[in-house]
């Protein structure tokens, strides 16, 4: 074995490291190599193409190589990854076509996270839609609770006044409307709930109150 030392390119232009990094590729037949593979075949240390490119894998993607495996890859990045190129495609991606430039990870990730390839694109189906349900659970209780706001109280009391509350009322208020003074009598007496019903009002002597037939349909209106 020959002992001698690589030479540290400093001002090396990056086409030039990143064409010898494709040939080394090339020359062992991989779609992707490590530092040591590098080291042992190619023209130049490693080091080199950290310091010029940043790290190794940022080397590795401007050759257009596979990235090595990076173990701190969330789920949630390897099924964006997956989405991309579902919609890049406009189908279901094949095994063969996750490589560079097409995708940012190859299968092994994949493989290594959820066992085999097909049990990763099942999850990130998964994942999909079980976040759509969500969505759609979601929207479902905001349209239900617009629609009828009632379904969010659990009434203590019947919406009706008794004969025996609408006496006590009059007692308290006469056969005035509390808020114009107006004297009512017969069918135009209202008992309206001061904190309406639909909103948690009780139908209880305090919560209730006589109005006129105008006042108790503005109040209506408004509310």
């Amino acid at each position: 074995m020959k002992f001698e030392l690589k030479t540290y390119n400093r001002n090396t232009p990056d086409q030039e490291l990143l064409d010898d990094l494709k040939n080394v590729a090339l020359k062992l037949n991989r779609e992707k190599i490590t530092r040591s593979e590098y080291e042992e075949n190619g023209k130049y240390s490693s080091k080199t193409f950290e310091k010029q490119f940043g790290t190794w894998n940022k080397a590795l993607e401007k050759a257009g190589l596979q990235l090595n495996i990076q173990h701190n890859i969330s789920d949630l990045e390897l099924f964006e990854n997956i989405e991309k190129v579902w919609l890049h495609l406009g189908r279901q991606p094949l095994y063969a076509e996750f490589r560079q430039p097409l995708s940012k990870y190859s299968t092994r990730p994949y493989e290594k996270r959820f066992g085999s390839w097909l049990k990763a694109l099942e999850a990130f189906v998964e994942f999909m839609s079980i976040d759509a349900e969500q969505k759609a659970e979601v929207e479902k209780s905001v349209y239900e609770q617009i629609q009828n706001t009632e379904i969010e109280f659990k009434h203590k009391t019947k919406r009706q006044p008794s004969e025996r509350l609408k006496v006590q009322v009059l007692m308290r208020d006469g056969n005035k409307c509390r808020l114009c003074g107006y004297i009512v009598t017969g069918d135009n007496i209202h008992f309206d709930h001061i904190k309406p019903w639909s909103k948690g009002g009780e139908t209880v002597l305090e919560n209730i109150q006589v109005l006129c037939e105008t006042h108790n349909l503005a109040k209506g209106n408004l509310g």
